[in-house]
């Protein structure tokens, strides 16, 4: 019995001491791995996994420059109190000591990171991160930073929080991607109070939100593409913006400023989630099919046009239908056609447009203007199936990622490598050889011809089409004015040029269908018919500011390679 008592004492002491004893114990000179180490054994924590990645929070930490740089140890994160474990109670049921179970909820980054600490990492090298605190109510136009109203105390939306060091590479690549940009585009409005809380299959209001802001998107994919409502940070009023009536001619009044003054970019967990709410195991997001409702109103005209409740059921890209609610613009050229059946007088009347980036309906052929008893087939096309079942051995990501994100600087989102100008591509995506072989095969200098005889056929039509179609004083446009009762196939021109203008890739997207929408809206927006010489159109540019004889020579070669239409 004795005997017994002795290892019973011994146990325990080992025990105790298992998981460091708690801070009572740390000498000034301990390193944090030194610290921590007792925590590490298989008895106390050694044994334990992440929620979002799987793998042993033991080894990511020790990967991390909280460990390599002696910056965190367990401790100065979990605070646990002097003493701590009291494994007494796992047999007992005795009392225990307290410990902060989740350190990112409960602020504990900010003992190190944040404002208050002017030589931290996120301060000095990527202060995007913090951004309109404390700005005044009155200002509007603030730009956007990571730590937003909802991310303030959520750091592990971005960011694993025991080896936040591994990704940095790719933090960073995303910073420098539109979806990290603070600036441009994301502090023209406040996009969080542009939504609607009427459906999305509905409404006419602004749903700038389901794309401009991670929040409206979460919404947006989570309610079957239904949700457009705005938001605000904890302890705000949601404001919203929405259009109102104005006598022909004017302006929409300036929209209301929001007392959340923080604005979000398209976060990592826009994209990333492992099906429980976390990002930082950086799953892909899993979305369905996208179903994108395309509504319009011509409210200054009589009688109102509205389109509304049609849905448009894009193909399913498995991985990179995660991509498709915010690159499938906000019109498709369609619409033009819905409005001539309501019968739209298009000598007055505003239009519809695609808006920015839309090369999903580029890529699965269902955003262009197609000109009546024009053909369209695309037999041949195939990088809508890229990504598709391993289709030809690309894998199983959908075209998108497959395109943009196999490469080194994957969150660049950039499928070719630039030059140091920008301009000139230098490399191509590994994965285009897998199709692009023999007579078909594809490198730098044919894409770069490829490149500039696009940019030279948009520059002539963007020519061709100027003074086409007039400015009326009640903002909308005459769409009549050049062909007669012509008015629908010229806003197509119109919404074609607008389109395509913004996807600077629709050349590689979809190469024949681009070709023909160029090649058909010279045509129309020259002559007001069909089956014309586009090549004498294309030579009747004059020569001067953007446009150089190069460029007309570029144009025809792109559009007709062999004389005709392609």
């Amino acid at each position: 019995m004795f005997l017994k008592c002795i290892v019973l004492l011994m146990s325990m002491t080992f025990l105790l001491s298992g998981c460091g004893s708690g801070p009572s114990t740390v000498q000034p000179t301990q390193s944090k791995l030194s610290i921590s180490q007792p925590c590490m054994q298989v008895a106390c924590h050694g044994a334990m996994t992440s929620p979002a990645t799987g793998a042993l929070i033991v080894n990511e930490w020790l990967a991390s420059t909280h460990n390599t740089n002696n910056g965190a140890g367990c401790a100065d994160c979990h605070e646990p109190d002097a003493g701590h474990p009291n494994l007494c109670n796992k047999c007992h049921a005795g009392g225990g000591f307290s410990v902060v179970i989740n350190p990112d909820a409960s602020g504990k980054c900010g003992k190190c990171h944040g404002l208050n600490h002017p030589n931290d990492i996120m301060v000095a090298l990527t202060p995007k991160h913090f951004g309109n605190m404390t700005a005044s109510f009155s200002q509007n136009n603030f730009r956007a930073s990571y730590v937003s109203s909802l991310y303030i105390n959520n750091c592990n939306k971005c960011h694993n929080p025991h080896d936040p060091t591994s990704a940095r590479a790719i933090n960073s690549d995303w910073a420098a991607s539109g979806h990290g940009n603070v600036t441009k585009a994301r502090t023209n409005y406040d996009f969080k109070t542009r939504g609607s809380y009427q459906p999305a299959a509905t409404t006419f209001q602004y749903y700038c939100v389901r794309c401009h802001t991670t929040t409206g998107f979460i919404n947006f994919v989570n309610s079957g593409f239904t949700s457009l409502v705005p938001f605000a940070g904890p302890g705000y009023a949601v404001v919203q913006n929405a259009p109102v009536q104005v006598p022909p001619g004017q302006t929409q009044p300036a929209d209301s400023p929001s007392p959340d003054k923080t604005k979000e970019v398209t976060g990592c967990d826009a994209c990333h989630d492992n099906g429980n709410g976390r990002a930082y195991g950086y799953q892909v997001r899993q979305v369905p099919a996208a179903v994108i409702y395309y509504n319009f109103s011509s409210s200054n005209t009589a009688p109102t046009i509205e389109l509304n409740n049609k849905p448009t059921v894009f193909a399913d890209l498995g991985d990179s239908n995660v991509c498709m609610p915010c690159h499938t613009g906000r019109g498709i050229g369609s619409m033009v056609k819905d409005m001539a059946a309501a019968g739209t007088d298009f000598s007055n009347t505003n239009a519809p447009s695609a808006h920015d980036r839309a090369s999903g309906i580029t890529l699965l052929q269902v955003g262009g203007y197609e000109f009546p008893g024009l053909n369209y087939t695309n037999a041949g096309f195939q990088h809508s199936l890229v990504g598709q079942a391993n289709y030809k051995g690309t894998g199983t990501s959908g075209p998108c990622i497959t395109c943009h994100m196999k490469n080194s600087d994957s969150h660049l989102f950039l499928p070719v490598t630039f030059d140091s100008t920008g301009t000139t591509v230098t490399a191509l995506p590994s994965g285009c050889a897998s199709c692009h072989t023999g007579a078909n095969s594809l490198d730098v200098t044919t894409y770069n011809t490829r490149k500039a005889g696009f940019q030279a056929a948009m520059a002539i039509l963007n020519k061709l089409r100027t003074g086409k179609v007039v400015s009326l004083s009640n903002r909308n446009s005459n769409y009549n004015a050049a062909w007669p009762g012509g008015g629908a196939n010229t806003m197509g021109v119109a919404f074609n040029y607008g389109w395509l203008s913004n996807d600077t890739g629709a050349f590689a997207h979809n190469p024949l269908y681009v070709k023909r929408l160029i090649y058909d809206s010279i045509d129309w927006i020259n002559y007001g018919s069909f089956g014309n010489d586009v090549a004498a159109a294309i030579n009747s540019v004059a020569v001067g500011g953007t446009i150089t004889a190069a460029t007309k020579t570029n144009a025809i070669t792109y559009l007709m390679p062999n004389g005709t239409r392609p």
